[in-house]
């Protein structure tokens, strides 16, 4: 049968198998406790100014790397062009388009295409930076944690679920992250690898025939490693650049993560387990767990995930009431999801950038960059 626990916020038993169908049952109460936080002031300020800060510490981000290229760049272009990679990296799965679209903005914005391509590759890798560092410290903060959680239940129907250990998600979910710039860095600065990869892998590639012309891949590789390296040289040799860019990277994502605990404060969470900090973790936990799987948004998988984390039907803490949890959980899409959505589809649909938008290109610097 179903093991019964104890929440320490409701002294109700719990059945351990509750399923992500239950969870959101009876919608009037989570909607009631929602607009109940809406509508006060504090409610309001914390909405806009998480949304507000996660827009500013991105479009620093970009705006920094841009000047790099482009002396007279203007900031308000900076977020457009977050708005426009933001749109289409929430809507298709995995995230197809938003570096294309992005380029295309660039270059309305006469910047080049070779210039736009380095810096959201810069971006890229400041991003990638801040988000492993994130995911190590989580791991070995949260490790008593995550073995006293056990398996998670991923329930795709009110009367089943599929029990996978967490440990096996996170360490998936971290090799995913890891890898997105380690095979990077391994191509760029390990010779036996990229032998490898050229040989051996587009050789197998070309043999199920994924890659139709094995010449022309391999020449593409190259360049892209040559690209890498290039723009690798020109980051380290602008080390203030780098060093305020991934600051303003980890601030993103700090206020992003803190986002549950937020809205638990925002809905009178009086759980003695609720902090800021254990907010910031879970979040990562989630973050390397919704990563694995390509969908929309994380549809489906990030509701599941967000409640076994922070309302779990096993474990050694409760962060939240059932009530709280579930309202929170419809707070927390919206200000992670749906809202963003909007507002970058507000801003892609409205800019229409100046004809009088003639930038100057950098000279070429001390640092070589042109």
């Amino acid at each position: 049968g179903s093991q019964v626990i104890s929440n320490e916020v409701t002294d109700e038993p719990i059945e351990a198998d509750k399923s992500y169908f239950l969870m959101i049952k009876d919608l009037d109460t989570p909607f009631g406790t929602v607009k109940g936080a809406a509508t006060s002031i504090v409610g309001i300020v914390l909405i806009i100014g998480i949304i507000a800060g996660c827009i500013l510490f991105r479009s620093l981000s970009n705006f920094l790397l841009t000047r790099m290229y482009v002396k007279d760049y203007k900031f308000h272009r900076s977020i457009v062009i977050d708005q426009v990679g933001t749109l289409y990296r929430m809507v298709p799965p995995v995230g197809v388009g938003g570096h294309l679209m992005e380029v295309f903005t660039f270059r309305k914005q006469k910047v080049s295409v070779s210039n736009a391509l380095s810096i959201i590759a810069m971006y890229s890798i400041c991003y990638q930076i801040a988000l492993i560092a994130y995911n190590i410290v989580t791991i070995i903060v949260k490790r008593d944690l995550i073995s006293q959680i056990g398996s998670i239940p991923i329930s795709f129907t009110s009367s089943s679920s599929v029990y996978i250990p967490l440990w096996i998600l996170i360490t998936i979910g971290f090799i995913f992250n890891l890898g997105v710039i380690g095979i990077i860095f391994l191509l760029s600065f390990s010779k036996k690898f990229y032998n490898f990869i050229s040989k051996y892998v587009l050789r197998f590639l070309s043999f199920i025939h994924i890659v139709k012309d094995i010449d022309k891949a391999r020449s593409k590789l190259e360049d892209s490693v040559v690209s890498f390296r290039s723009n690798l040289k020109s980051l380290f040799s602008h080390w203030k650049t780098l060093v305020f860019t991934i600051i303003f990277m980890i601030g993103y994502i700090t206020i992003s993560y803190s986002i549950p605990y937020i809205c638990g404060l925002s809905l009178s969470n009086s759980s003695s387990s609720a902090s800021f900090f254990n907010s910031v973790l879970l979040s990562n936990l989630h973050q390397m767990v919704t990563c694995i799987i390509p969908l929309p948004g994380n549809a489906l998988l990030s509701e599941m995930f967000f409640l076994q984390l922070f309302y779990p039907s096993s474990g050694p803490q409760f962060y939240m009431s059932e009530d709280i949890a579930r309202a929170s959980l419809l707070l927390w899409r919206s200000l992670t999801f749906i809202i963003p959505l909007l507002l970058a589809c507000i801003v892609t649909i409205c800019y229409h950038p100046s004809s009088k938008n003639n930038l100057i290109p950098k000279e070429e610097s001390k640092n070589g960059i042109n």
